[in-house]
């Protein structure tokens, strides 16, 4: 019987594979809409996303409404859950996306970044897509229309924040689409 003997050379990228692994490299992708905590963008996110209450400052006659809402008067903003629909629908998309992405970065078909980069624009792109469908639950009241996309504004302030070792990304997919 013969005896085999077989070594391998690790190429370059699996050699940075492989630190990467060593110095558990981990990468997370943030999405939503950012900005300080008291911008008007990231206050109507929040509020859709979790609910929200708010106390009327002054007295204000609403004409939608037809009535006026009296100085003390709390509002109660249900939650729509505007981001989270948008990962439950897709979450197999985005598993499908990362594994592809992983396997081409294996191949040296693309670099870390390149595969971080695509996955941090789809992420806000599909989110973006996603904003106001199937969310009248619970339904909207003393309107026609939806509040997450009339104007767009909302649309447009979503992103996806890349944090890895080097630290946290600039924002992609920002703006229009």
């Amino acid at each position: 019987m013969a005896k085999l003997k077989v070594t391998s050379t690790p190429t370059k990228l699996g050699k940075e594979l492989l630190s990467q692994a060593k110095q558990g490299s981990k990468v997370s992708f943030r999405v939503g809409v950012f900005g300080s905590d008291d911008s008007t963008q990231v206050e109507k996110a929040a509020s859709h996303e979790f609910g929200a209450e708010i106390k009327v400052k002054e007295s204000r006659y609403v004409p939608t409404l037809g009535v006026t809402i009296k100085a003390g008067t709390i509002i109660k903003i249900p939650a729509r859950k505007w981001l989270t629909l948008a990962f439950e629908r897709n979450r197999d998309y985005f598993n499908q996306l990362i594994k592809a992405n992983m396997k081409k970065v294996a191949e040296g078909r693309m670099t870390v970044e390149e595969s971080n980069n695509i996955i941090a624009i789809t992420l806000a792109e599909v989110t973006k897509e996603e904003l106001g469908q199937d969310m009248n639950n619970p339904p909207i009241k003393y309107r026609k229309g939806t509040p997450l996309v009339d104007t767009g504004d909302m649309r447009r302030s979503i992103g996806t924040k890349i944090v890895s070792r080097k630290g946290v990304s600039k924002t992609h997919g920002y703006g229009d689409d």
